[in-house]
């Protein structure tokens, strides 16, 4: 799998978030043909941030992945724009393969004491129905912390629920927050 890294920028505040302050620095991103170098045909490529729905240019970016040879393309997000219908077509439209969607519990409480965000759980669980109902591949990736960790059976129903096709589950890093 090959990553594309797309700035730190994100519109959650996780507790537990592996780049840290790293999201408060202004770096000039790279430009698409250096972001794309070394793509190969066959390749699976995954977007990653911060948020990489934040990138306005996501969907040519996509595009872009694929005129190169990309086999699959993904996106590790929030899925919170992928609420928006139109946003989430878009990205499906562009070629959009797979999304992996961080969610941090199966409750708005337990999820948002992670993110920080209020309404951020409704927003994520509509934007990976929306993938979902659109084809786009669903995974889902839950950081495992010591407040969610006993709630994690009826994570994993939900997202089955959420006809999530992987789950996985990753250990917090003594990195970042």
């Amino acid at each position: 799998m090959r990553l594309v890294r797309l700035g730190y920028a994100c519109n959650n505040a996780c507790s537990f978030c592996a780049q840290g302050s790293l999201a408060e620095r202004q770096t000039p991103r790279p430009s698409v043909d250096e972001l794309l170098a070394g793509i190969a045909a066959g390749d699976r490529v995954c977007f990653v941030g911060g948020e990489p729905t934040l990138q306005p240019d996501l969907p040519d970016l996509i595009r872009a992945a694929i005129a190169r040879g990309a086999a699959a393309t993904v996106v590790q997000t929030n899925a919170r724009r992928l609420a928006y219908p139109a946003y989430a077509r878009s990205l499906r439209d562009a070629g959009l393969w797979g999304i992996d969607a961080s969610l941090a519990g199966a409750t708005a409480p337990m999820h948002e004491i992670h993110t920080r965000i209020e309404g951020s759980f409704s927003q994520t669980l509509t934007g990976i129905a929306n993938a979902a109902r659109l084809g786009i591949s669903v995974g889902i990736t839950v950081v495992v912390t010591r407040s969610n960790y006993r709630h994690l059976p009826d994570i994993v129903r939900l997202a089955h629920r959420l006809r999530a096709q992987q789950l996985h589950l990753q250990g917090v890093r003594a990195v970042g927050r």
